[in-house]
């Protein structure tokens, strides 16, 4: 019996181990901080904002830690740099309960998030001939 618990242990304690050191999925870790950045938005109080701004925040630390294309990687993690500078600011506005400065924030947000997009995008030419 006790053998039966230490083998099914080990296999529970090897999954975990292997979730936590899994690579971050970039695509899907950008969704969800699409999704939390809605509910960030569409917030009445600072304080209903606050747990969106966090999420979002925490996202755009684990997209940092995402295998990323070698020929974009400084441009993304510059924007996610970025990102992340806004929503500190953004935490500041919900400390001190400042709605308008936290949506100018999140609006900073949105418009890095516009930018850095069209960097991942290819050109017709590009997907032609390739890289140029």
């Amino acid at each position: 019996m006790i053998k039966l618990y230490l083998l099914l242990f080990m296999l529970f304690s090897s999954q975990s181990l292997a979730q936590a050191t899994s690579p971050v999925k970039l695509e899907s870790t950008m969704k969800t901080m699409g999704f939390a950045f809605k509910q960030a938005s569409e917030a009445a109080t600072t304080a209903e904002a606050l747990p969106f701004v966090e999420k979002l925040h925490h996202l755009t630390e684990q997209a940092k830690r995402a295998p990323l294309p070698t020929d974009k990687a400084a441009v993304y993690l510059e924007g996610l740099d970025k990102v992340l500078a806004e929503l500190v600011l953004a935490k500041q506005a919900v400390a001190t309960d400042d709605m308008p400065k936290l949506q100018q924030h999140l609006k900073q947000v949105d418009a890095l998030k516009k930018q850095y997009h069209k960097e991942r995008r290819f050109s017709f030419w590009q997907l032609i001939f390739g890289k140029f």
